[in-house]
């Protein structure tokens, strides 16, 4: 029996973005029980019985997660895992089951869902189940922001300071930079700065971090 407390919303998220939770289960009383569960927890809950119902209205872009039966009655949920994450889904993804063999646990994983769980579930197990991967793709999502506030602060930087900037990440003092590009010590120090300033790195050691996740997450050629 669930516990009668107060919704617990996930930090920094208010009632109006509440994180969605998409729930692909053909059980009626799986269903209500995940509806109860989210109204406990502060989340929204998505329910459909079939894969077609769930694929054919998916859409990730809402924060949440994703909690797939392994058995549906027109596809397998490992089937649904892995067109999702064609069409390009970050959601964690939590898969369930009632009779899993224990290859279908392991390959549910390998494709990377979080966590497995055993029908019947205890339900304080699966309220955290939820808040875990939830939290997950919150700071998932934080962290592209993040990302993606840096590379709009390199793009601005001009063609000239971006490659002064190259140098310096590379170790290089003034002097070096300044005989490398043909430029006087003053010029590169001008440069640094606007550097320094449009990136809003607050150090040479935080600009070095900021180049290394950008270089890292950027597509590979």
């Amino acid at each position: 029996m669930l516990a009668q407390t107060k919704p617990t919303m996930p930090s920094g998220v208010s009632r109006a973005t509440a994180p969605l939770i998409r729930v692909v289960d053909d059980e009626p009383a799986i269903q209500s029980l995940f509806e109860r569960i989210g109204q406990l927890c502060g989340f929204e809950v998505d329910c459909h019985g079939t894969a077609k119902s769930f694929l054919d209205a998916f859409d990730g872009e809402r924060a949440g997660c994703l909690v797939i039966d392994l058995m549906l009655p027109d596809r397998s949920g490992i089937e649904v895992l892995q067109e999702v994450t064609e069409r390009g889904c970050e959601l964690p993804v939590v898969f369930m089951s009632g009779m899993a063999r224990v290859s279908e646990a392991v390959q549910a994983l390998k494709l990377g869902s979080i966590d497995f769980v055993e029908k019947p579930f205890d339900v304080q197990q699966i309220a955290e189940v939820l808040r875990r991967a939830v939290d997950i793709d919150l700071q998932r999502r934080r962290q592209d922001e993040d990302l993606a506030g840096v590379r709009r602060r390199f793009d601005s930087l001009t063609r000239r300071e971006t490659q002064v900037m190259e140098q310096i990440v590379r170790g290089a003092a003034n002097k070096e930079v300044a005989a490398k590009l043909g430029l006087s010590h003053k010029t590169v120090e001008v440069h640094r700065a606007n550097v320094m300033r449009k990136t809003q790195a607050g150090s040479l050691a935080e600009l070095v971090r900021m180049h290394v996740a950008a270089q890292a997450d950027e597509p590979q050629s």
